[in-house]
Protein backbone atom coordinates (compact mmCIF):
# COMPACT_ATOMS: atom_id res chain seq x y z
CA UNK A 1 0.00 0.00 0.00
CA UNK A 2 1.57 3.34 -1.07
CA UNK A 3 2.27 5.94 1.56
CA UNK A 4 -0.07 8.87 1.87
CA UNK A 5 1.18 12.19 0.59
CA UNK A 6 1.89 13.67 3.99
CA UNK A 7 3.93 16.71 4.94
CA UNK A 8 6.56 14.29 6.26
CA UNK A 9 6.74 12.45 2.93
CA UNK A 10 7.07 15.74 1.03
CA UNK A 11 9.80 16.90 3.43
CA UNK A 12 11.69 13.61 3.08
CA UNK A 13 11.44 13.80 -0.70
CA UNK A 14 12.78 17.38 -0.58
CA UNK A 15 15.72 16.16 1.52
CA UNK A 16 16.38 13.36 -0.98
CA UNK A 17 16.33 15.76 -3.94
CA UNK A 18 18.28 18.46 -2.13
CA UNK A 19 20.87 15.95 -1.00
CA UNK A 20 21.33 14.48 -4.46
CA UNK A 21 21.66 17.91 -6.06
CA UNK A 22 23.80 19.27 -3.24
CA UNK A 23 26.07 16.24 -3.29
CA UNK A 24 26.49 16.57 -7.04
CA UNK A 25 27.48 20.23 -6.73
CA UNK A 26 29.83 19.45 -3.83
CA UNK A 27 31.62 16.87 -5.99
CA UNK A 28 33.13 19.77 -7.95
CA UNK A 29 34.62 21.16 -4.73
CA UNK A 30 36.14 17.85 -3.59
CA UNK A 31 38.73 17.95 -6.42
CA UNK A 32 38.41 14.22 -6.91
CA UNK A 33 38.11 13.62 -3.15
CA UNK A 34 41.55 15.16 -2.55
CA UNK A 35 40.17 17.98 -0.35
CA UNK A 36 39.18 16.32 2.94
CA UNK A 37 36.73 18.92 4.26
CA UNK A 38 34.69 19.12 1.07
CA UNK A 39 34.92 15.35 0.61
CA UNK A 40 33.51 14.60 4.07
CA UNK A 41 30.74 17.16 3.58
CA UNK A 42 29.87 15.67 0.18
CA UNK A 43 29.73 12.14 1.63
CA UNK A 44 27.55 13.30 4.53
CA UNK A 45 25.11 15.06 2.20
CA UNK A 46 24.79 11.97 0.01
CA UNK A 47 24.39 9.75 3.09
CA UNK A 48 21.61 11.99 4.44
CA UNK A 49 19.87 11.84 1.08
CA UNK A 50 20.08 8.05 0.80
CA UNK A 51 18.92 7.62 4.39
CA UNK A 52 15.88 9.81 3.67
CA UNK A 53 15.11 7.76 0.55
CA UNK A 54 15.34 4.56 2.58
CA UNK A 55 12.92 5.98 5.16
CA UNK A 56 10.50 7.00 2.39
CA UNK A 57 10.60 3.51 0.91
CA UNK A 58 10.18 1.89 4.34
CA UNK A 59 7.10 4.04 4.93
CA UNK A 60 5.54 2.75 1.74
CA UNK A 61 6.58 5.11 -1.04
CA UNK A 62 6.73 3.06 -4.25
CA UNK A 63 10.24 2.68 -5.67
CA UNK A 64 8.71 2.61 -9.15
CA UNK A 65 7.53 6.19 -8.56
CA UNK A 66 10.51 7.52 -6.58
CA UNK A 67 13.20 6.63 -9.09
CA UNK A 68 11.56 8.22 -12.16
CA UNK A 69 10.76 11.34 -10.14
CA UNK A 70 14.37 11.58 -8.99
CA UNK A 71 15.59 10.86 -12.51
CA UNK A 72 13.64 13.88 -13.73
CA UNK A 73 14.07 16.38 -10.90
CA UNK A 74 17.72 15.84 -9.90
CA UNK A 75 19.32 16.47 -13.34
CA UNK A 76 17.27 19.63 -13.87
CA UNK A 77 18.13 20.97 -10.42
CA UNK A 78 21.78 20.04 -10.82
CA UNK A 79 21.98 21.75 -14.18
CA UNK A 80 20.35 24.90 -12.81
CA UNK A 81 22.81 25.09 -9.92
CA UNK A 82 25.79 24.23 -12.13
CA UNK A 83 24.84 27.11 -14.41
CA UNK A 84 24.36 29.59 -11.57
CA UNK A 85 26.91 28.51 -8.93
CA UNK A 86 29.67 26.95 -11.02
CA UNK A 87 29.28 29.17 -14.08
CA UNK A 88 29.03 26.24 -16.49
CA UNK A 89 27.86 27.07 -20.01
CA UNK A 90 24.71 25.56 -21.48
CA UNK A 91 23.18 25.99 -24.91
CA UNK A 92 19.45 26.25 -25.40
CA UNK A 93 19.59 22.90 -27.23
CA UNK A 94 21.26 21.22 -24.24
CA UNK A 95 18.72 22.65 -21.80
CA UNK A 96 15.81 21.85 -24.10
CA UNK A 97 16.90 18.24 -24.64
CA UNK A 98 17.33 17.69 -20.90
CA UNK A 99 13.88 19.13 -20.19
CA UNK A 100 12.39 16.96 -22.96
CA UNK A 101 14.11 13.86 -21.54
CA UNK A 102 12.70 14.61 -18.10
CA UNK A 103 9.20 15.05 -19.53
CA UNK A 104 9.50 11.70 -21.30
CA UNK A 105 10.65 10.07 -18.04
CA UNK A 106 7.66 11.59 -16.27
CA UNK A 107 5.25 10.31 -18.92
CA UNK A 108 6.85 6.86 -18.93
CA UNK A 109 6.52 6.58 -15.15
CA UNK A 110 2.80 7.26 -15.31
CA UNK A 111 1.86 4.55 -17.82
Amino acid sequence: MPAELTARAVALFAVVVGGQIGGSILLAYTAGFTRPGWSVLCALVYAMSLYSLAVLLKEGAPLSLMMPLLAAVVPLGSMLLALTLLGEPASLLRVGLLVLACVVIGIASSV
